[in-house]
């Protein structure tokens, strides 16, 4: 069944929090990210698949979108103008995230030992059960992002053969589109494939990651609920409960702090290149003659909200998530305890309530309200093109 790892809950074959990367980890795999031992048959085809991924997503499209803007620059129309000022930027913001991810990937087998570490205390039916919907939540975002980017693609696509250019103007060494532009077609739009899979993995993986966080976040809140409830359990029996708690916060609190490097440096390329690509997508908007393009350009547009948006909202649930941890802590049945179960309670308060908060590039947090304003940037284009009169200028030109 291909899609397997996105359904609902049966009995006996339930998800771990391992199993929310299941999707996430092919696409990687595809981009030759996760490099086998050499102790596996035929791994060496592999490592080749990675080299030929790096030169055409690192070093063939930089060097094509050079080359366009010297040789081809004169050339432009408006239309291909605008085409082309949106690809470099989105581009070199996958590249400089792609690298920064690559540096740090270790940290995603760390993360994942602690998904297993935390599903190990997830010992009822219902904790696996809602475990199991996180990771199926998990796996359909990855499907949804599949949708979005690659259906821009294949509009673009669709475009550039109704119109008959190629779709993101890439230079071409070794075919011209004027002679083969079908070719030259197909060639830039699977090389235009692996840098928008990466794109894809880039913009995905926080949210998977953090959505884990959260679901471990809520069921650790329940099982504080819990403490002290049964009448029939000795002061032991209720200290042991509570360090388990304090166990589990601690290897939260570590399974964010892995993460938040790695969040924190690409979340702020993200944030920052996010009102600039809004901005030239709306004023491409003024140019486009064909409702293909517009169309095409809208899809875009989707895509770009895709990069920043559903991770600021997971963002701003998990903090909110923290808030109530805090207040549920203090209000457990605690009040009555013996002295030790107080003072180890008194302890966790506060120690819980340094939310556990991701920020991009450690400036400033990553929220819905910084969304906003980085996207109010692209009001901030469209004015200057408008009190330029650049379009107009462009039209006469």
């Amino acid at each position: 069944m291909i899609f397997k790892y996105i359904q609902e809950p049966v009995l006996g074959s339930l998800f771990r929090s391992r199993d929310s990367l299941i999707y996430l980890n092919r696409s990687i795999d595809q981009m030759g990210w996760r490099l086998p031992p050499r102790t596996k048959p035929y791994w060496w085809l592999y490592y080749i698949w990675t080299l030929v991924v790096l030169v055409l997503v690192f070093i063939f499209i930089p060097y094509g979108l050079i080359m366009t803007g010297i040789k081809e620059f004169k050339n432009f129309t408006t239309t291909d103008l605008f085409t082309y000022v949106q690809v470099p930027v989105n581009t070199n913001a996958s590249i400089l995230k792609g690298i920064i991810v690559l540096f740090m990937r270790r940290r995603f087998s760390t993360a994942q030992k602690m998904m297993d570490a935390m599903d190990i205390r997830c010992t009822k039916m219902e904790e696996k059960v809602q475990v199991h919907r996180a990771a199926a939540l998990c796996n359909r975002v990855v499907v949804i992002y599949h949708c979005i980017y690659f259906g821009y693609l294949s509009m673009a696509l669709t475009g550039a053969l109704v119109i008959g250019k190629t779709p993101f103007c890439l230079y071409n060494l070794l075919v011209n589109p004027d002679d083969h532009f079908y070719l030259a077609t197909a060639i830039e739009s699977v090389t235009m494939a692996g840098i928008i899979l990466a794109n894809l993995i880039l913009d995905v993986y926080p949210i998977i990651y953090v959505v884990v966080l959260r679901i471990h976040m809520e069921l650790f809140s329940e099982r504080i609920k819990q403490l002290r409830t049964d009448v029939e359990k000795g002061d032991d029996q209720h200290f042991a409960e509570l360090v388990e708690c304090v166990k589990d916060h601690k290897l939260i609190v570590e399974y964010g702090n892995t993460l938040r490097p790695m969040i924190s440096a690409t979340m702020f390329i993200q944030l920052l290149s996010v009102g600039l690509l809004l901005g030239l997508a709306a004023v491409s908007m003024q140019f486009y003659n064909t409702v293909m393009e517009r169309v095409v350009s809208g899809v875009y547009t989707i895509g770009i909200l895709s990069q920043t948006f559903p991770f600021c909202y997971v963002c701003e649930l998990l903090s909110s998530d923290c808030e109530s941890l805090t207040n549920t802590l203090f209000h457990s049945q605690w009040i009555g305890a013996e002295r030790r179960y107080r003072t180890t309670m008194l302890y966790f308060i506060h120690n819980a309530q340094q939310s556990i908060l991701f920020t991009a590039g450690g400036i400033f947090p990553i929220c819905l309200n910084t969304n906003i304003k980085m996207a109010k940037f692209a009001f901030s284009v469209v004015t200057i093109v408008n009190e330029m009169d650049l379009a107009e200028k462009l039209r006469r030109e």
